[in-house]
């Protein structure tokens, strides 16, 4: 059957609801109302009317649809979401049938057309006087009908072209998805809406050729009015994908459609209604359909890692969901609440190896924050990291938490290069391996290729707070000032009170000799902190370099105080003693940062410029040989 024949067979009218489709005329009315619709959607409504009540296959579809043109699910997806639109997104009309296709389940009526047109031979006689009168008439009729069908040949060539346009479209390669909607209006279900949407990241970010960003800098554009085109300038990404997720009772009701950023045309949507048990296999169905939407051609072990379910068990996930929900927030609270929901996942299933990654990410990020000292946090981060990857080796994740514990704990250079470089070839859309090698890179001294996969990341999470200072922090170590300065500016423009960008920009200015801008730095984080241990020691530094010991020795002061109530690195005193000239106080400082392995006790020592003073002591040589850095 050709497409033709679908929609302009002549012979009957169908009537559903409030709704009234005239094949031969190619309108659907609702009432007196017409309701505008693509060509090839109009196509499939007809197909599927005269089809009511059977089970049409995808495939059937599709070939019917497009008898001569290859294409993929997400076209046929995209004609039912556009249908569902204009018929109020009623779902009585169009039933899915998931994994196999579509069926009309509307109330038809067939009705014959109105009394056909008379042939010409049956036209009444006119006399010669009524004959002659009408000649100027016909000649103009017949001159409105050849410009109308001349129209109608313009019109058909263009929805050609558009949608042959359409069918050779070529694969979109980058994608932001958005967080997605609470429908519920229970705000302590964002878990769930949230969890969702962080899945589908997860779960596109395994195809390495397609861009995904990172949950960070799309997040931002949480209840946000933005267009497509807009997010899409911002983020660097082609195509938006939003959805919304409601749950009454035992049914999870998930909308998702995905937009064209370069004209806000919509690609492909969907509306699913499920059991909550049914979770895993209704994201799977979701990926699945937003790939073909997107003409991302997988290979067979591409298909397998995006249709990857880590667990089961549906109220392991509900609480896996929930402890990423709580360490998102990075604070204590929520560490210590992700802990107990992540515990609770793993009782629920102890092979759930994304469970142990996320209790070891809760360690790892207290010992780093100091809310817990770097020998209870670190070997308990390891402890889960390993057991994550006993039970499944492939997990990037599990990689990039094992090298940051050989990174900032272990000091094992090439165990963290190792379990770094796994972690990128393993997922190479995730940030969070590219940062982390950069931190392996800087300490180690190899600051080109620390700064190049920093870029790499920010590809990735552009508006990651933490890795636009991470860039600035290594132009700073590489002795490129100017362009330290101008990236802590870039990091301020996304927070204003950003403390560490106004240090980055305070030191930099004083390795330019330029002090006036220094402390005007330093003053502004003060102000926003007073009592914040990086702003106090940029603070401190500068007075030390200006020759203010007095007002230096007041900040030391100050450190110390706080030291007793919270964490504060050796190594922020030891920077302050060095700029004042005093070695043996700067290197009391890094043998405690020493020993009881401060999260930055060894990661500036090669490259940071701030301790230059102190290079040429041998205790100094003899540092960087207990923290391997040399040999």
């Amino acid at each position: 059957m050709n497409t033709q024949g679908i929609s302009s067979e002549i012979g009957h009218i169908y009537e559903f609801g409030p709704y009234r489709l005239d094949p031969g005329e190619r309108t659907l009315l609702r009432g007196t109302e017409v309701i505008t619709l693509p060509p090839k959607a109009l196509d499939t409504l007809v197909l599927m009317v005269r089809n009511s009540g059977r089970l049409m296959e995808k495939d059937e579809l599709i070939s019917t649809l497009w008898p001569d043109s290859f294409v993929e699910d997400g076209s046929l997806s995209n004609n039912i979401f556009v249908l569902r639109k204009a018929l109020g997104e009623d779902l009585r009309y169009i039933e899915t049938v998931p994994k196999r296709g579509y069926r009309f389940v509307g109330t038809v009526r067939c009705l014959p057309q109105g009394e056909p047109r008379l042939r010409e031979e049956e036209e009444p006689e006119l006399s010669v006087a009524s004959a002659t009168l009408a000649k100027p008439a016909l000649f103009s009729l017949r001159r409105a009908i050849w410009a109308i069908g001349s129209l109608i040949v313009l019109l058909a060539a263009l929805i050609w072209c558009y949608e042959s346009f359409w069918s050779n479209r070529g694969a979109i390669h980058s994608i932001a998805v958005l967080p997605f909607e609470n429908a519920t209006g229970d705000p302590n279900a964002d878990y769930l809406s949230d969890g969702i949407a962080e899945t589908l990241i997860d779960s596109l970010s395994q195809l390495p050729r397609l861009k995904v960003m990172s949950r960070d800098s799309a997040f931002q554009y949480r209840r946000k009015e933005s267009d497509a085109h807009s997010l899409g300038t911002a983020l660097g990404v082609q195509a938006v994908c939003k959805g919304r997720v409601s749950r009454q009772g035992d049914m999870l009701t998930i909308s998702a459609e995905l937009i064209d950023a370069h004209d806000n045309s919509h690609l492909w949507g969907q509306q699913y209604s499920r059991k909550s048990s049914d979770i895993f296999s209704l994201q799977a169905e979701i990926a699945k359909e937003m790939t073909s939407a997107l003409r991302v051609r997988l290979t067979g072990e591409e298909e397998k890692r995006l249709h990857k379910a880590y667990t089961a068990n549906p109220e392991a996930y509900e609480s896996y969901l929930k402890g990423r929900y709580w360490w998102n927030k990075q604070t204590e609270e929520g560490f210590r609440k992700g802990i107990g929901y992540f515990e609770q996942a793993i009782a629920e299933d102890p092979g759930y190896a994304l469970a142990h990654v996320g209790l070891a990410n809760c360690y790892i990020s207290m010992a780093a924050l100091g809310l817990v000292s770097a020998k209870e946090g670190y070997p308990k981060g390891r402890e889960w990291a390993e057991k994550a990857m006993r039970l499944d080796d492939t997990l990037a994740a599990a990689h990039v938490s094992l090298a940051s514990v050989k990174t900032d704990y272990d000091w094992d250079w090439a165990g963290a290069e190792n379990e770094a470089r796994q972690a990128i070839e393993l997922n190479p859309n995730d940030p969070d391996g590219r940062v982390v090698y950069a931190d392996l890179l800087y300490t180690t001294g190899r600051l080109d290729e620390s700064i190049h996969e920093t870029k790499r990341a920010l590809e990735l999470d552009p508006l990651s707070i933490n890795n636009n200072m991470a860039l600035a922090f290594d132009f700073f170590l590489a002795r490129r000032y100017d362009e330290a300065i101008a990236q802590g500016t870039r990091t301020l423009e996304l927070d204003p009170k950003y403390i560490t960008a106004f240090y980055v920009r305070g030191v930099s200015f004083i390795k330019k000799s330029k002090y006036k801008e220094a402390m005007a730095e330093f003053e502004s984080a003060i102000a926003f902190s007073p009592n914040d241990p990086v702003a106090l020691t940029g603070l401190g530094y500068g007075y030390a370099v200006t020759g203010k010991r007095a007002d230096a020795e007041k900040v030391l002061a100050r450190l110390t105080e706080l030291s007793q109530h919270e964490f504060v690195s050796p190594v922020w005193m030891a920077k302050i003693y060095s700029g004042l000239g005093d070695k043996d106080k700067a290197f009391d400082a890094l043998e405690r940062a020493y020993q009881d392995r401060s999260i930055v006790s060894v990661a500036y020592l090669k490259t940071n410029p701030m301790l230059d003073p102190l290079r040429s002591d041998p205790r100094f040589t003899e540092l960087l040989r207990h923290t391997n850095l040399i040999h």
